[in-house]
């Protein structure tokens, strides 16, 4: 029997909701790890309603430290980071990734990570980071906010809820009758 061909594209789907998870995680803990004295190189300072330029973020993400995030409040972001790690391993072995099970599991994530399917609803994911982007977020952002859920957790429910009905359009489209019903045809290959 020929093994399930893994599909690049769910792949680098799944890559892609992972990278941005651990840059926004990573951004997140290296911001509340930086003091509120810091400045950048033009003297700007990264105060509660301070403007954030590019390099501010950078700033933060020198002050990010992977033991931060062994403290509990950084578990959530954990699961999250796990279950992507999941679907990844899911996508290369779960006999498929269009199996019932492994859909199963990509179609729960909103209910797992229900503050970012919330999110993703209510499109507070571009905002943020077109705030980010634009110069005009501050580091009240990350403060009054739940700031992965608002950006990463989103952005994983939308890639999970997509491989979840590209893997059931998938599996509806391969079933084939192995042999036919008494009285039909043989179908043609």
């Amino acid at each position: 029997m020929n093994a399930p061909r893994t599909h690049p594209v769910a792949v680098a789907l799944v890559l892609i909701s992972l990278i941005s998870t651990l840059g926004f995680i990573a951004l997140d803990a290296g911001m509340a790890q930086t003091p509120w004295d810091t400045t950048d190189s033009a003297g700007h300072a990264m105060g509660f309603n301070d403007p954030l330029s590019l390099e501010h973020y950078r700033i933060a993400l020198a002050h990010f430290r992977v033991q931060t995030l062994v403290s509990p409040q950084y578990a959530y972001s954990l699961l999250l980071l796990a279950a992507q790690g999941v679907a990844l391993v899911g996508i290369e072995r779960s006999g498929g990734w269009e199996s019932l099970r492994f859909r199963w599991f990509l179609g729960l994530q909103g209910l797992v990570f229900p503050a970012g399917l919330l999110s993703l609803a209510l499109a507070l994911p571009l905002g943020v980071i077109l705030q980010m982007l634009r110069g005009t977020f501050d580091r009240e952002g990350f403060i009054d906010m739940p700031f992965v859920a608002v950006t990463a957790q989103p952005i994983w429910v939308a890639v999970s809820a997509v491989l979840c009905f590209w893997g059931w359009r998938r599996s509806r489209r391969c079933r084939r009758p192995i042999a036919p019903l008494a009285g039909e045809p043989m179908p043609e290959p």
